[in-house]
């Protein structure tokens, strides 16, 4: 059988999905049970990390005009990604503080990767809005099984065998990204990407703003809900099944979005998904049943899946060829920076006032001031048109 450009894009986006469920689900409870951070501790290193994704993603992305550029820079970054679990795991008494700064590191430097395969994905596909979201699956499906699985393990053997399992994950990408073609056959003398010609695009601002605030208020989430359920004696395999159940919602989305017209309703899509984050995280702070929160969880595959499609959708649809992989990088740079790093210090508050995730409420509230911005666009764009 032929290794075609969609085998690459399945491969791509499987290992890539692999390495950041142990980023976003079990990297938090690894610095908690492991390393003995407190979850005030880790709210303010994910913040921090957070905030300098941006310049990470700006300056790392910015240059970059060839697939062969894209592969150095994805094999350097998981080489150093590898080389830093190997040292936590083979020296046992790795100092603290050095495995902290380690912890750090990894958070910043991991971030240019996903504009960067995202960038490399839409550029392989050949008909992207018909099969961007079967494709795309399989990012969800490999997210989804890896939490289920290290969930497993993690309860079996412990936390602390999370970096051998980050080292395994980070040789798999590395063999994804060998077999990304160095050359495109379809784009040739590409321009170099220009920053002001995106930041005075207003329409994309605005939808790269109300996007990523959507994104932005799974922070609580992402970062404490773990932490949070086992509070209630829910057990690392129930949590892992928890954002399992949430990624089946989302790969199910991604099956039958390419049926869906989105041109003719952008706009109300985005504020339908808005309302809809609001409804979850209010959901999800009202109760703390398991199988209940099961049910919440459904939502995930609109809060993030039609979310992240939207934004990629408007990229692809609106954005010149040149300046994608930078629209991404700022994207990123948003949703899962700046504004990530602002409700994640307030979701760590939350934590620390011991106000029984009340943060999850506060992402209510921001989630709902995407409907604001959209609804009033005419006003915020004035004489652009919508």
């Amino acid at each position: 059988m032929k290794f075609t450009n969609n085998h690459r894009i399945i491969l791509l986006y499987s290992t890539v999905f692999m390495l950041v469920s142990l980023n976003t689900v079990y990297l938090p409870i690894w610095l908690n049970e492991t390393i003995n951070l407190d979850v005030k501790q880790i709210g303010f290193l994910i913040a921090a990390a957070g905030l300098l994704k941006v310049f990470s993603n700006y300056f790392i992305n910015k240059n970059i005009r060839t697939f062969r550029d894209r592969k150095l820079i994805a094999i350097v970054i998981t080489f150093f990604l590898l080389i830093s679990f190997i040292l936590i795991s083979v020296l046992k008494s790795l100092d603290f503080i050095l495995i902290i700064i380690l912890s750090f590191l990894i958070l910043i430097i991991f971030s240019p990767i996903l504009p960067l395969v995202e960038n490399i994905t839409t550029s392989l596909n050949k008909n992207f809005y018909k099969t961007y979201g079967k494709l795309r699956i399989s990012g969800s499906i490999a997210f989804c099984l890896a939490v289920f699985i290290v969930g497993f393990i993690l309860d079996q053997f412990g936390t602390n065998v999370l970096p051998l399992l980050y080292i395994i994950f980070a040789l798999f990408f590395l063999l994804s990204i060998y077999l990304v073609p160095s050359k495109e056959k379809r784009k040739k003398n590409i321009a170099k990407s220009n920053v002001s010609e995106l930041l005075t695009d207003k329409i994309f601002i605005l939808v790269l703003f109300s996007c990523s605030i959507i994104l932005a208020s799974h922070a609580m989430y992402y970062s404490f809900s773990a932490i949070y359920w086992r509070e209630y004696n829910i057990n690392l395999f129930q949590v892992g099944f928890l954002w399992f159940w949430g990624v089946l919602a989302e790969i199910i989305f991604f099956i039958f979005i390419d049926k869906v017209k989105i041109k003719n309703i952008f706009f109300k899509a985005i504020i339908l998904v808005a309302f809809i984050t609001s409804l979850r995280w209010v959901l999800t702070f009202l109760f703390t049943n398991f199988f209940i929160l099961i049910a919440i969880q459904s939502l995930h595959a609109f809060t993030f899946g039609l979310t992240h499609y939207l934004v990629i959708y408007y990229i692809y649809k609106k954005i010149s060829y040149n300046n994608q992989l930078l629209a991404l990088s700022l994207y990123h740079a948003l949703s899962s920076g700046i504004i990530m790093t602002m409700l994640t210090i307030l979701a760590g508050f939350s934590f620390n006032y011991h106000l029984n995730g009340l943060g999850f409420v506060v992402m209510a509230v921001f989630s709902f001031f995407s409907i604001i911005l959209i609804y009033f666009r005419g006003y915020i764009l004035k004489n652009e048109r919508s």
